[in-house]
């Protein structure tokens, strides 16, 4: 180990530029700053965070000297999981912009100067971190530190260790909660617990390099319950297992002698469970003390639910959910109690006569914000949705350049590839499957099977051959099964992306051999992909490229949106795409035909005024 040529406790002293760095408290400070002698930039870095400053100040319609330099403030107004072409011409363009915005806050704020003088500092934590380097470049105990990412969470734990004035020695199992709490973002406090599992571990190694650096005692961390989290006793969780398989398992066929017309279990489990974490919070029961679930179906323990539910909505605290999901909630208990042979009036007076959960109830069916902001961006902006049409070609452009990546990396480098081209990959067969076959709900895309006996899938065996999709009704929301052809010559080339998918990504997956699904589970042998899995890989894939926010399930939305604002009125296409009632579509998207009704409405009032030149 080479000698160490200074002080590791020895503290560098933060240099006159960055004590010169104002706080700058508006916008019109940043620009001022900026152009100032102290702004330590180069000139064509203080053009361009300049020209992001004054855009940001057109975009808000106000003026500098009123706007508050704060990143905070920014980003709640321009949220990540939001895009529009105003920000940026393109999403990268946007996510740019936004980058060099928050850089010309921070570093006339003095942000940037503070953690650049703590990451400059010589102590412990410099040591440790120089240590822990070594033992990663040098490859032989690969097992302790995997991945760059561990050393990544090791100095972000250092910096919110310098903001304390700790050093590695003086970490106990105290002091750790005390950091995790005082880290200011979900991925900080993240970083911090990754970082004291991996001092911990480096512990056990005994290695020579680190020993004297890392805290007296092992720190065992455990990340803190949410403050309102609460745990169902598993009787009661047995009880509701039988309650819920009740209510949920159909009518009895005296010629099949078997229930039939079941429907799913999830709903009356998410209800319930909601029910009875909402009455222990609200003090209204002692989940550990009660002998059975019916308790918390007393009309006294029903008001304290509801009326917990609303504080928690009001509070915007953890844990709350918005009217409409609780109006849901509350509705399932009404067939839930019936099916169980329990009185359900007190349900059903709640949801005649409380005022907040009848403001769920009007916004029932109707979009929520953020997804109709997303459908209306792809309806008017034909740029977004020529994107979004051909959003699987981007996800396998992108997967088949991480797989030429990989053939040329080695090591883990490889393994990183290889596992970014399998989201791609995968994003790319289920969006084909959305715009070439039907946009389908995620469950059952996720639990196509295109092997095995009685196959959903098919694709075709020569290339002019066309492909099809039959999902029976049994495991369809509304019991009405799925069919749909898939054109070779569809203009998606949504064909041509599945079979991709099946010779190029799917091997990538462990059990792709003996899994009979298109989309086969990480690690089960015989499951289907995980929704939760697929989710992160689709939030991640889909901001990359421009869709932030954007769910799986808005991929249906989208598509929806676009036909009704194409075909005016023709609610049975939209029905028969979707596999909806006219109904159901005519609440989701009818804004759509009322925009164009306004429209009309306009032009029809001024058809007789002089057109402008």
């Amino acid at each position: 180990m080479t000698p160490m040529t200074y002080n590791p406790f020895e503290f560098i002293p933060q240099s006159d530029a960055a004590k010169a760095v104002p706080k700058a408290e508006t916008l019109q400070d940043v620009l001022n700053w900026l152009d100032s002698d102290s702004c330590d930039l180069a000139r064509s870095v203080r053009r361009t965070y300049t020209q992001a400053v004054k855009k940001l100040v057109r975009l808000l319609n106000g003026s500098a000297d009123r706007i508050p330099a704060c990143s905070m403030y920014f980003h709640r107004e321009f949220p990540n999981r939001n895009y529009e072409s105003s920000w940026g011409k393109t999403f990268s363009a946007a996510k740019r912009w936004k980058r060099n915005v928050s850089a010309a806050i921070n570093g006339a704020t003095g942000l940037i100067a503070e953690h650049r003088a703590r990451r400059s500092r010589q102590d412990s934590w410099s040591s440790l971190q120089h240590a822990l380097e070594e033992i990663y470049t040098s490859g032989l105990k690969p097992t302790l530190i995997s991945n760059q990412k561990q050393l990544i969470s090791v100095q972000s734990c250092a910096d919110t260790a310098r903001k304390q004035n700790l050093e590695t020695s003086e970490i106990d199992p105290e002091l750790a909660l005390h950091l995790y709490n005082s880290a200011p973002t979900a991925g900080a406090k993240e970083s911090v617990a990754k970082a004291f599992e991996l001092l911990d571990k480096v512990r056990s190694s005994k290695d020579p390099r680190v020993q004297g650096l890392l805290p007296v005692q092992p720190i065992c961390f455990e990340k803190p319950a949410r403050a309102n989290a609460v745990e169902i006793p598993e009787r009661l969780l047995h009880e509701l297992n039988t309650w819920v398989e009740l209510a949920s398992r159909g009518r009895w066929s005296i010629t099949d002698n078997r229930y039939t017309n079941g429907i799913s279990t999830q709903p009356f489990m998410s209800a319930v469970k909601k029910v009875l974490t909402t009455a222990e919070l609200a003090g209204a029961v002692s989940l550990p003390e009660l002998d059975t679930i019916a308790a918390v179906f007393d009309r006294n323990v029903l008001v304290s639910v509801v009326r917990k539910l609303r504080d928690l909505d009001r509070g915007r605290e953890d844990g709350a959910i918005t009217p409409r999901t609780a109006r849901g909630y509350i509705e399932n208990l009404v067939p839930f109690l019936e099916r169980n042979g329990e009185d359900a009036s007190t349900v059903k007076s709640i949801l005649d006569t409380d005022t907040w959960l009848k403001a769920g109830a009007r916004c029932k069916g109707e979009m929520v914000p953020h997804v109709r902001s997303f459908c209306e961006s792809v309806v008017r902006d034909m740029n977004a949705r020529l994107r979004f049409l051909s959003l699987h070609i981007q996800f396998r452009e992108k997967a088949n350049f991480h797989l030429r990546a990989a053939q040329k990396a080695t090591g883990r480098e490889t393994e990183h590839h290889l596992q970014k081209a399998r989201r791609y990959g995968t994003c790319a067969a289920f969006a084909a499957l959305e715009t070439d076959a039907v946009p389908a709900r995620v469950s059952n895309i996720l639990a196509l099977t295109y092997r095995g006996k009685s196959p959903w899938l098919f694709l075709g065996t020569g290339k002019s051959d066309n492909g099809r999709m039959s999902i029976p009704g049994a495991f369809v929301k509304n019991r009405k099964g799925i069919h749909a052809a898939i054109q070779a010559a569809s203009p998606f080339r949504g064909l041509e992306t599945m079979r991709w998918f099946e010779t190029k990504i799917r091997p990538l997956f462990r059990n792709h051999k003996d899994n009979d699904h298109f989309f086969p589970a990480v690690t089960e042998a015989t499951k289907p992909l995980s929704y939760a899995t697929f989710k992160s890989w689709w939030s991640d894939c889909a901001a990359n490229c421009g869709f932030p926010g954007m769910n799986p399930h808005m991929f249906r939305h989208g598509q929806a949106s676009i036909l009704v604002a194409q075909n005016p009125g023709n609610w049975s296409l939209v029905s028969a795409r979707l596999g909806d009632s006219e109904a159901v579509c005519r609440t989701a998207y009818a804004w759509i035909d009322h925009d164009k009704l306004v429209l009309a409405g306009q032009q029809e009032l001024s058809k007789e005024l002089p057109r402008v030149a």
